[in-house]
């Protein structure tokens, strides 16, 4: 977990458990990628930099090292952030699954570009199954996600931990062009999060809107073919291409934008809709469930087909001439079986 929304996911686990057990009889070991990018008090850091180098060493940590790891350390408590459900000797497991690949159906453009989302989407089924029934708790981030493990893996023990906004103290001061309209798009670069969408947008704009706006993007060339294809394909002026930022950076740009661009055709939760929101800033979205649940009661956001660029050019037309009228959302969700934040999936896990 080294970057995206997953590293985010355990940045803000490691902060919040951080906190949680301090002045507390428990000990934190964090198996992570590199223990630079932390450092969070009260916790102790293992470092397993070779983990992404390859899906056999992560198949290898996760089914053969951790075992012996586990016998060495003889934890109380093993929980493992990433998806799978390792073979490890613990009092109690726990499993946290965000990778939402399991409910995709792969397109051509996802082969072509990015063959793991089509690897993933077959392979993932599999892995989540492995192990899954030794866990106390298998915790899932939406509802529906929820609905749809039980039915699948036959578990009646799933928990909706919905990801808690964790705010930043000093967000970088970004600076915008005052005489344009900033739209945002934080992402890496894969197929599935579909900005393509957004580019067949600006195209049908009309003159005085395109001139009138910018849209942000969070990758640059060389950072996937995917990347590389968005940006030979569609050498639009309205792009720019801004690159990987901190997540200081990202949230400097929350702080400037007038509007999040949300494409995506795929994600379990999708971070950038929650901080967002976070922000009070306006939002146009994927019309898709993973979407609507997060985010939740909100009226500044409306909805579009994700397959329908025509309807993303006229709400960035409405948006723009200021005659918007903003769908809204409401979270219509059975909160049964919730966790609504870090410190509830601590209670829950530490419970005796």
């Amino acid at each position: 977990m080294k970057d995206g929304g997953i590293f985010t996911i355990m940045d803000n686990c490691l902060q919040k458990i951080s906190q949680y057990i301090e002045n507390k009889d428990i000990k934190v070991i964090a198996l992570v990628h590199d223990k630079s990018k932390f450092d969070y008090p009260n916790i102790e850091y293992l470092e397993f930099p070779d983990a992404k180098k390859s899906w056999f060493k992560r198949l290898y940590y996760e089914y053969f090292y951790f075992k012996k790891l586990s016998k060495k350390i003889n934890p109380d408590i093993w929980f493992s952030l990433h998806d799978v459900s390792p073979n490890v000797i613990a009092k109690k497991r726990f499993v946290y699954c965000h990778h939402p690949t399991v409910f995709y159906k792969a397109s051509f453009s996802d082969w072509k570009f990015d063959y793991k989302v089509g690897v993933f989407s077959i392979l993932y089924k599999y892995l989540f199954q492995i192990n899954i029934k030794k866990n106390q708790a298998v915790f899932v981030q939406q509802h529906w996600i929820k609905n749809e493990f039980e039915k699948l893996y036959n578990i009646n023990n799933v928990m909706v931990c919905q990801p808690e906004f964790v705010s930043i103290s000093n967000p970088k001061k970004i600076i915008l062009d005052a005489s344009k309209i900033h739209f945002f798009y934080p992402l890496i670069a894969r197929s599935f999060k579909n900005v393509e969408c957004i580019a067949e947008a600006l195209i049908l704009l009309p003159d005085s809107i395109k001139s009138a706006i910018q849209v942000h993007l969070t990758f640059d060339k060389g950072d996937s073919n995917y990347a590389n294809y968005i940006i030979d394909q569609f050498s639009l002026a309205q792009f720019n291409f801004i690159g990987k930022l901190s997540r200081d950076e990202v949230f400097g740009y929350y702080e400037a934008m007038d509007c999040l661009l949300f494409p995506s055709k795929l994600e379990t939760w999708g971070l950038p809709l929650s901080e967002a929101k976070a922000f009070n800033k306006p939002i146009l979205a994927a019309n898709l469930p993973y979407a609507k649940e997060t985010v939740g009661d909100y009226e500044k956001v409306s909805f579009f087909d994700v397959n329908n660029p025509k309807e993303l050019a006229q709400l960035i037309t409405n948006f723009v001439n200021k005659t918007i009228l903003f769908q809204g959302n409401k979270y219509t969700f059975d909160t049964k079986n919730q966790l609504n934040d870090w410190n509830a999936i601590f209670d829950f896990i530490f419970k005796k």
